[in-house]
């Protein structure tokens, strides 16, 4: 064991969380805290960066510090974070406006058919490797142009939620390849750097963007001002970090060709490493944060933000009775959706909430429940929602399967995760095993393990396969999946058959 300890932080979308490790990635500390997003209108989605960001930056780095660690024996940070959000900055580094977020913010329906019809879809496609969506950060900051032109001029620099924490820290402006690539249509998937063309497209110029760097290297040292703020010695190393679903891919070892995680969160992502470029058509392809690797992903809008919405609203009962317990209101819910029988007795749930991601786009698409009748219970319907993100998963695999895309078994990471049944529906919809890590800490730890391969605590990622232990394999079966093919078929009709009635249902609730 070495003296040298190091810090990983990620700020995510209603919550941070920060580990500490020692050099044999044995745990000494962790912190969490958690924050809202604020949602002005709906399908805006937004964070104050100072509150949610830097403030849970501070506040995490200093309890994980006052465990007893000496500051002095910090090797290096490494932050990751939600991604990819779009913070202008004006000339002293101050926020101008709340951050807009990823793409559960869908504001930008305009502003993609304007670029597209400026640039053209296959332009675009060619470029980037991917299509814009409400995940791409280019049309946001083309929102911000066209509709706070005051501030757009005040605009010194443009950064994701990694950038900004990094950039409080060290003062230097920053930005990692992988989080780079979702600024399309700014970001060159092949040349892997900006394209000064496309940049000049979205109507702004490289000088507003951080030049894109792979997430190890140093972005600077702790200032005497952030020293004073977070507990860290001045002086130690901050690694440029990247996004939360790429650092939860390093810290449970799914860094070789076709390891990939399902990510149970705040919405559900899969994402899936592989070793060369790979496009396919309504997912995204982009830089994976250790030089020489890619990634094929796709995300939900919504899908642990649906479960949380719905023990919120409905299920006072269970919070009461966990309150007094000492339980979790989800292990309550787990156990009346466990005496249901899969499919719900007739109920899919479209996963909608807040539009969709991927693979479609969708900012008008809206949640909905079929089959609903007067003998289905709570119980019914919160398994309708934990089968509908399982439906939306087989959705993304689908669509990379379809595409050659190469995915073995899946590790199951994210809060969600913990829960055995809903690990369960997804095997059994998705006819895909995966191995679960006790205790997982995720993005934190990935960071952790990015800083001190920037630091050279590490040389290499052997250390990191070595000390990832699955604890549990779900696997499918094969019965059950039979039964929920049936159902995965409803799924896949109904959205197209709705479409149009979600999208009126949008208009007359603006």
């Amino acid at each position: 064991m070495t003296a040298e300890y190091l810090v990983g932080v990620d700020i995510g979308t209603s919550g941070s969380s920060g580990v500490v490790v020692d050099g044999d990635l044995e745990v000494v500390a962790t912190a969490s805290t958690t924050h809202e997003m604020d949602v002005p209108r709906p399908g805006w989605a937004e964070h104050d960066a100072e509150e949610c960001w830097w403030d849970d930056f501070v506040a995490v780095s200093n309890e994980l510090l006052s465990s007893g660690i000496d500051p002095d024996e910090v090797a290096g940070v490494g932050v990751s974070s939600l991604f990819a959000a779009m913070q202008p900055l004006d000339g002293d580094g101050d926020p101008l406006r709340p951050a807009i977020l990823y793409g559960n913010d869908t504001r930008t329906t305009e502003e993609i058919e304007v670029l597209n019809d400026r640039i053209g879809e296959d332009r675009i496609y060619e470029v980037c490797g991917n299509k814009l969506t409400f995940q791409s950060v280019g049309p946001k900051i083309l929102w911000f142009r066209r509709n706070e032109p005051e501030l757009f001029e005040q605009t010194e620099q443009v950064v994701d939620t990694a950038g900004y924490v990094v950039s409080k820290l060290t003062g230097t402006y920053t930005i990692d390849h992988a989080v780079a690539s979702f600024f399309h249509p700014m970001y060159d998937l092949e040349a892997r750097e900006w394209d000064e063309a496309m940049v000049e497209e979205v109507g702004v110029s490289t000088d507003l963007l951080p030049e894109p760097r792979w997430s190890t290297e140093t972005a600077g040292e702790v200032t005497d001002q952030a020293a004073e703020a977070t507990g860290l010695a001045a002086g130690t190393p901050v690694i440029v970090g990247t996004g939360d679903a790429i650092a939860s891919l390093v810290s449970v070892g799914a860094v070789e060709n076709g390891q990939s995680i399902f990510m149970y969160g705040t919405t559900g992502v899969l994402f899936t490493t592989v070793d060369d470029v790979r496009t396919p058509e309504g997912l995204w392809s982009f830089p994976h944060c250790l030089e020489g690797k890619y990634t094929v992903a796709g995300g939900m809008a919504t899908s642990g933000a649906i479960l949380r919405w719905f023990r919120d609203e409905f299920c006072h009962e269970e919070r009461q009775a966990a309150g007094e317990s000492g339980a979790d209101p989800y292990e309550l819910l787990d156990e009346k959706a466990a005496e249901v029988e899969p499919g719900a007795e007739g109920l899919v749930m479209l996963p909608y909430f807040s539009g969709e991601r991927t693979p479609i786009t969708d900012d008008s698409a809206r949640g909905t429940v079929t089959g609903l009748t007067l003998s289905h219970t709570k119980g019914h319907l919160y398994r309708a929602i934990l089968e509908s993100v399982g439906y939306g998963f087989r959705h993304h695999l689908d669509a990379m399967r379809e595409a050659d895309v190469p995915v073995g078994t899946v590790r199951a990471i994210g809060g969600g995760a913990r829960s055995p049944l809903w690990r369960q529906i997804v095997s059994d919809i998705t006819d895909t095993t995966q191995e679960y890590v006790a205790d997982p800490l995720g993005s934190p730890l990935g960071g952790a393990y990015l800083a001190g391969l920037g630091t050279g605590v590490f040389d290499g990622l052997d250390a990191l396969k070595s000390s990832t232990e699955v604890t549990e394999r779900t696997e499918p079966d094969r019965e059950t999946t039979a039964v929920y093919d049936e159902y995965y078929e409803v799924y896949r009709d109904l959205y197209p058959q709705a479409k149009p009635s979600m999208h009126r249902l949008a208009e007359l609730a603006e």
